[in-house]
């Protein structure tokens, strides 16, 4: 049998685990499943002639509420027929209503990919598109 310092040990374990069954925390199974952010990607026009300017926008939303405070919105352009090409990267703000633009000229005719990287509610999203310069 136990002694006293074996029956005081015994009793804080039981009210310990009979403590911890009581609780109530708040985990993200409480707060229903994760809802991750949609970016929509458009690029207009499609297809442009040199030196023409296209338009980038990226409309940003989380749990059908607009997002215009996103940590980063950037978009990354570059033309894939030239594979020593730069990367360009413009980091643009909100414009309203969770969409984020940047106007670009572009003068070097060639197949591009654009990128918009969006950073917003612990997240990060990445849609692409591609586009022609004639």
């Amino acid at each position: 049998m136990p002694g006293k310092v074996g029956w005081i040990a015994v009793l804080v374990l039981i009210v310990a685990v009979l403590g911890g069954c009581g609780r109530s925390e708040t985990t993200a199974a409480d707060s229903g499943p994760l809802e991750p952010i949609r970016v929509n990607l458009e690029v207009t026009p499609d297809t442009v002639e040199s030196g023409g300017t296209v338009t980038f926008t990226a409309k940003v939303g989380h749990r059908g509420e607009n997002v215009d405070d996103a940590q980063e919105v950037m978009f990354e352009f570059w033309n894939t027929d030239d594979e020593n090409a730069e990367h360009s990267k413009v980091t643009v703000k909100s414009a309203g209503d969770g969409t984020y633009v940047l106007k670009h000229k572009f003068e070097d005719p060639g197949t591009y990919k654009v990128i918009s990287h969006v950073t917003a509610r612990d997240q990060h999203s990445m849609p692409s598109k591609q586009f022609t310069v004639q």
